[in-house]
């Protein structure tokens, strides 16, 4: 039977068997790339989250306490990585970055319900307006319109409706308070929403959320 999370953490405290510690970041290996690709939009990007977040956890693994959940742990780290990286882009290319402070009101200028609708599929590019799509171009054109949210929002719609992860854990990852997060995340959703309609205007790709 597979060790918990918590207990390999506390068997490699006390052994610092490198076995263990792999078992326990590979578990969230391709997550972890996947959430980092939707947020960055870049293979290469995604699989340094990947490594530096690994860096990362394996140097503060002591500091690691139960008060959350691991998963929401070593998600908080590689959604950090992710802000440096976003950070350097912004540097080097110019684009504007919005806050990620918990009480910015820069997101919250849109109204709208979206109904509670999430997505359920993503990865990069865009077809033409009702053709019919196959599940590989649905994925493509949901993280190009992924790409087009700001940057927050995107962040709490990949943690919450495609990784799983509750509000309690998406404020912990992300370091706003629930409300933000709410607020995020319903907007978000009704952006995407807004930006899906033309090529899923017949199809149901909004599955219930949780």
């Amino acid at each position: 039977m597979d060790l918990s999370d918590e207990a390999l953490i506390e068997s490699f405290r006390k052994t610092k068997d490198s076995g263990l510690f792999k078992s326990l970041v590979r578990r969230y290996q391709n997550r972890i790339y996947g959430a980092a690709y939707r947020m960055l939009g870049n293979m290469e990007e995604a699989e340094e989250v990947v490594q530096e977040t690994y860096i990362k956890v394996h140097e503060n693994l002591a500091k690691f306490r139960h008060q959350s959940s691991f998963a929401a742990w070593i998600f908080k780290i590689a959604h950090n990585v992710c802000i440096d990286l976003l950070r350097v882009k912004q540097r080097r290319k110019g684009f504007h970055l919005l806050s990620f402070d918990p009480q910015s009101t820069q997101l919250e200028d849109e109204s709208g319900d979206c109904g509670g609708q999430v997505v359920s599929q993503v990865a990069d590019s865009k077809p033409l307006p009702d053709e019919l799509i196959d599940l590989s171009e649905q994925a493509e054109v949901i993280q190009s319109s992924l790409k087009e949210l700001p940057d927050p929002q995107r962040m709490v719609v990949v943690l919450h409706d495609i990784e799983g992860f509750s509000y309690q854990e998406v404020a912990e990852i992300v370091g706003a308070n629930l409300g933000t997060v709410r607020s995020r995340l319903h907007y978000g959703r009704l952006k995407l929403r807004q930006l899906l309609e033309p090529y899923f205007s017949s199809s149901n790709v909004y599955p219930t959320s949780r």
